[in-house]
């Protein structure tokens, strides 16, 4: 399986060819919230697999969960270790993502019609990396996501490609289940 670097760098070549009209569908689903991350992401999965998938997922629902159980988790850390700032902050963010990371794969299982996405999201991520691992991948990513932006690469771009980089990776873990099934 690749890493977070390859799996970036496969986005960025995705997203940045003119022919597929990820650039153009991410300027219409900005600002709509998680609903405009699912269509996004449904164009973007269409265009790796060449076929659109067929799944009506509720994103507002899905989204809402899966933040706000990342963040009561970090906040619960916050909470213990709250004497000692920097420790409480620097836990906080491992254990947002460590939490986050297990559901990582919620909005594509969704929008391929899986009826319990949460749990199909954590078994999945679990059959193909260990936990550790996972969270630093998914942190490499988040981290392109949220910081790219100051770094000359375009906000929307990079949340966009971290996306995809979710979307391939999401796609590599597929296979690997099918062939070990």
């Amino acid at each position: 399986m690749r890493d977070a670097r390859d799996l970036l760098l496969s986005a960025e070549r995705i997203y940045d060819e003119p022919s597929n009209d990820l650039q153009a569908a991410a300027r219409a689903a900005a600002w709509r919230a998680f609903s405009g991350g699912a269509a996004w992401m449904r164009s973007a999965m269409a265009i790796v697999r060449g076929h659109c998938p067929g799944g009506r997922p509720s994103p507002e629902w899905l989204g809402a969960c899966k933040y706000a159980s990342a963040g009561l988790a970090a906040a619960l850390v916050m909470a213990l270790l709250w004497r000692i700032p920097l420790l409480a902050v620097a836990a906080a963010v491992v254990t947002f993502y460590f939490v986050e990371v297990r559901m990582l794969f919620v909005f594509p299982l969704a929008l391929d019609g899986e009826p319990a996405p949460f749990l199909a999201s954590h078994r999945l991520v679990a059959r193909t990396l260990p936990a550790g691992l996972a969270t630093v991948r998914g942190m490499r990513i988040a981290a392109r996501m949220l910081f790219g932006g100051f770094m000359g690469r375009g906000f929307v771009r990079s949340w966009c490609v971290g996306c995809l980089a979710v979307v391939l990776w999401y796609e590599e873990a597929r296979k690997i289940v099918s062939v070990q099934a």
